[in-house]
């Protein structure tokens, strides 16, 4: 069984007590890049996650990659030394993990660090298109019985030349269950199949692509995604990918809160 959430926050994240509020940039010990990669995507895409981590006093730090669709309570951590301010880490999921495939990367450090990513496709006439993902801290995560104000959104607009991606990490090492739903922008839900619940075991993700594709009618500006923990216990972050069907050039947006 993996490291568990360091205290302070555990409770906050299983239970719904208060946490700690961090910045998303700022240094801390323990967080997620929700998304990374390796393996072949749509319109002639392939996607390689290259990841740097910037560290202030630590010497260590486990990384753990949690595929999708699958409880990955015991998954094994690789212990990379952090020997130098800055550590690069190329290709991540092929090597320092030898596989293929994608999910989230869950990192825990002995000391303060910031962890950022550039998941990116080579382009078709040469050079490459890609998006930035950095590391986000538990502490920005949502937690079961904040209402509205405590779940995670993300802002989108469909479109046909778009492809928009989203994303769902469960960053505790309990079930939970998140219902997910699509508001145009003046908040009312969306037309089509736009609210649906989607369950994630221990330490689980799921990437839903297309996921505006649910959305009835044509072109819409504005559309929000609602991800919110209906479960009694467990903690999610969201995001979004917004990709570029002709150039495969992605737009990256962590889901936010307004509050707890």
């Amino acid at each position: 069984m993996r490291k568990l959430i360091p205290a302070v926050v555990l409770a906050a994240l299983l239970w719904g007590a208060p946490a700690p509020a961090l910045a998303d940039s700022s240094g801390h010990l323990e967080g997620y890049v929700p998304a990374v990669a390796h393996l072949e995507g749509s319109f002639d895409s392939f996607w390689t996650t290259d990841v740097w981590i910037y560290q202030q006093g630590a010497t260590v730090i486990h990384l753990w990659l949690n595929p999708p669709g699958q409880d990955n309570t015991d998954g094994e951590s690789f212990v990379v030394p952090l020997d130098e301010p800055v550590v690069f880490l190329p290709d991540v999921v092929a090597s320092v993990f030898g596989t293929e495939g994608s999910g989230s990367l869950h990192y825990l450090a002995d000391g303060p660090v910031t962890v950022t990513s550039r998941t990116w496709t080579p382009g078709a006439e040469g050079g490459g298109y890609g998006q930035s993902i950095p590391g986000r801290p538990l502490s920005s995560a949502s937690i079961p019985g904040t209402g509205q104000a405590g779940a995670q959104r993300v802002v989108l607009n469909k479109n046909a030349d778009f492809r928009a991606n989203y994303g769902i990490v469960n960053v505790t090492a309990v079930p939970v269950s998140v219902l997910v739903e699509i508001f145009t922008s003046d908040g009312e839900p969306a037309p089509g199949d736009t609210s649906f619940t989607v369950d994630l075991d221990s330490f689980g993700m799921t990437q839903i692509n297309g996921i505006l594709r649910r959305v009835t009618g044509g072109d819409q500006d504005g559309l929000i995604i609602r991800g919110s923990v209906i479960s009694v216990a467990g903690a999610i972050l969201t995001y979004a990918s917004d990709v570029n069907n002709t150039t495969n050039d992605g737009a990256y947006q962590a889901g936010f809160r307004f509050a707890f």
